[in-house]
């Protein structure tokens, strides 16, 4: 009960999300955006200049990524209880943690140095993914904390998707340029070039933390004199491993959330399913459309294009509600990627004007689209934790944000392996760019098959589960005015029928089962 009083009191201290606000908080995404853009020239670099497998590189990533997962959970709980040691007090419990990560980013710049044995490569990777959770996972929760306004936490998620989208524009097209001015065939231009990039994420993220704000602990619902009174008792082992087990129990019960059910499942097929095509998306242009790695580059970088659409799809998103804009975003994503099945299936016309005219809209068409694929279940998550209040009477956005980041980062480990795999049994040639050979074409097959058919059915799977989401502004209304009647001194037994059907169905609880009072 006690956050449900700090998200009161956050609400009346008068403080607004302005534009600057906003936009210092989107430089952080600029880093968030930016992150998965590195893995598209990574197993290419790890394949071409580091002397890994295709499968080695594929392990590398999933295994480091699924162990790596568990830091999500450590640092959803930390980010909400740091505020207990004087160290969260003094920096902020997100505030300190998005700190942290700016100097290990530079230490990852050692993922694109040439020469390492695998291991260390691993460990560097582990690393990258684990920065990447520290600093994330409380960035996210910042707009819950900064304000209550459905208004104002829309143009904190619009911008930041903005930049992030901004992001996967730049760092490719910056990479273009770059690998031509440099060659894209030297390990050197890798490094010089990646490392430039990761150093701008480490200032942007550190920009972030400068433009935003948390709640304080006595917003939070902390109570400082008595956290510091019982910091002086002994340590009990016993209660300290029932706090662990709490924790695990508090991460599962997020399960129990019907809206955040199917949120999960279109949210890690989505995300999971783009992560392989970056990953396979050089390789496919490499050996399906047979054009160099810069044009490759080049060609995501057109995602600048769409960038002007994301206030676009914010009023889509608050006009239409997530059900029927995923259908639109599904839809347009699942033709895009049937336009490049066609552009490699006529890849011996590549050299002629309307070949390469028709890459072009098509790339536009589906890098729109893949925009529109993280804008939306971005934009549906701070409304998750509502959901959840009706239920538990608490604002536990950190325990759901720590969940759908372990979950997010298993189903990502278990795709980069699922490909590197299903690449490496199917011929793949690592070596085959450098030396300037073609694929066999089983192996040209395979990665066909990866970019285009594994993408849509993960993204059809997606538009199916959509079809039942039912959050969208007007219920969220409902929730939070039912939440503050109750939270005024309404009784349970005097809830509106529809009040108490659209509860039902955003929790999938009982209505008597929701909320921490007794029925009445």
């Amino acid at each position: 009960m006690a956050q449900q009083q700090a998200a009161q009191t956050a609400q009346s201290s008068g403080r607004k999300v302005k534009l600057i606000n906003a936009v210092g908080y989107a430089f952080g995404d600029f880093y968030g955006g930016g992150f998965g853009q590195i893995a598209t020239y990574l197993t290419l670099f790890w394949t071409t200049f580091a002397g890994l497998k295709v499968a080695q590189a594929g392990s590398i990533v999933g295994i480091a990524t699924m162990l790596a997962a568990f830091s999500a959970l450590v640092f959803g709980t930390l980010s909400d209880n740091l505020y207990r040691y004087k160290i969260g007090r003094k920096f902020g419990r997100r505030h300190l943690l998005i700190l942290l990560g700016v100097p290990l980013l530079i230490v990852t710049i050692l993922m694109f140095v040439p020469g390492m044995p695998v291991w260390a490569y691993f460990v560097v990777y582990a690393l990258w993914i684990i920065t990447n959770q520290l600093i994330m996972t409380p960035y996210s929760l910042l707009p819950n904390e900064m304000t209550t306004d459905f208004n104002g936490r829309t143009m904190l998620s619009t911008t930041r998707m903005l930049f992030s989208g901004i992001s996967t524009a730049v760092v490719p097209l910056g990479m273009a340029a770059l690998l031509s001015a440099l060659g894209d065939k030297k390990s050197s231009s890798y490094t010089i070039s990646m490392g430039a990039f990761i150093v701008l994420f480490a200032i942007c993220v550190f920009i972030a933390y400068k433009s935003t704000w948390e709640l304080t602990p006595e917003e939070a619902g902390f109570d400082v004199e008595e956290i510091e009174k019982e910091q002086k008792e002994p340590f009990n082992f016993g209660k300290w491993l029932k706090g662990v087990g709490d924790i695990f129990v508090g991460y599962f019960s997020t399960l129990r959330n019907k809206t955040f059910r199917k949120h999960i499942l279109i949210y890690l097929l989505g995300q999971s399913f783009l992560d392989i095509f970056g990953q396979v998306w050089l390789f496919f242009v490499l050996y399906n459309l047979n054009k160099p790695v810069a044009f490759g580059s080049a060609l995501l970088g057109m995602a600048l294009i769409g960038e002007p659409l994301k206030p676009v799809f914010g009023w889509l998103f608050a006009k239409l509600g997530p059900r029927k804009l995923f259908s639109v975003n599904f839809a347009g994503a699942i033709l895009g990627l049937l336009g490049l099945w066609g552009l490699w299936q006529t890849a011996a016309q590549n050299n002629t004007a309307w070949w390469n005219a028709a890459l072009y809209v098509v790339m536009v068409w589906w890098l729109i689209f893949r925009a529109m694929t993280w804008f939306i279940p971005w934009n549906v998550f701070p409304f998750i934790p509502d959901v959840d209040m009706i239920v538990t009477g608490e604002n536990r956005g950190g325990v759901y944000m720590g969940f759908q980041q372990f979950a997010r980062k298993i189903t990502a480990g278990l795709s980069a392996m699922a490909w590197g795999w299903f690449l490496g049994a199917n011929g793949f040639v690592e070596d085959a760019f450098q030396a300037g050979k073609s694929q066999p074409t089983q192996a040209v097959n395979a990665i066909g098959t990866v970019l285009v058919w594994w993408i849509i059915a993960g993204l059809a799977i997606a538009w199916i589960i959509s079809f039942t989401m039912k959050l969208d502004k007007k219920t969220d209304k409902i929730i939070l005015d039912e939440i503050d009647r109750l939270k005024n001194g309404g009784l349970k037994k005097d809830v509106d029928p529809n009040t108490k059907k659209v509860v039902e169905e955003l929790t999938g609880v009982k209505y008597e089962k929701c909320w921490p009072q007794t029925a009445e």
